[in-house]
């Protein structure tokens, strides 16, 4: 038999020294680009705390007057929470049922690591830059 311990299984971690940085909340920033594409900028940390508030965003970015492209730029999102995650599989099937091209724009090792490891990298079309998605539609809309 195992003596018990009250050491816990599992380290805690250190308190974080003052002035260091605190957690960076998710914030998220829709904007129009052209008459059909819509840019959905996530930044910081989507987890429990902040994943409501990111998926009211995406969910409101795809019912934007019938955007054709949805783009969601998570190149700046330092975490990704499975309940974040799950909000992006909800939208992209919503996108699918609405005829509407969803597009990630990805950066950094957190949410490609993520899409590799539970298998959804491959239902998901990424990019490494938002140019590459919105280029067309940056040149129509200046066009106009």
């Amino acid at each position: 038999m195992v003596p018990r311990s009250r050491t816990p299984a599992i380290p805690l971690p250190a308190p974080r020294p003052p002035g260091t940085r605190e957690r960076s909340a998710a914030t998220t920033r829709v904007e129009p680009v052209g008459p059909w594409a819509v840019l959905v900028t996530v930044r910081g940390e989507v987890d429990l705390v902040t994943a409501a508030a990111t998926r009211r965003a995406l969910l409101a970015a795809l019912a934007a007057p019938e955007p054709l492209l949805l783009v969601v730029d998570l190149s700046e999102v330092d975490f990704l929470a499975a309940v974040g995650l799950s909000a992006l599989v909800e939208l992209r099937d919503l996108a699918c049922a609405r005829a509407v091209d969803l597009r990630l724009v990805v950066g950094g090792r957190a949410v490609p690591r993520l899409l590799d490891v539970t298998g959804l990298r491959r239902t998901f079309r990424l990019h490494s830059d938002v140019d590459e998605p919105l280029g067309p539609h940056r040149q129509s809309a200046r066009s106009r």
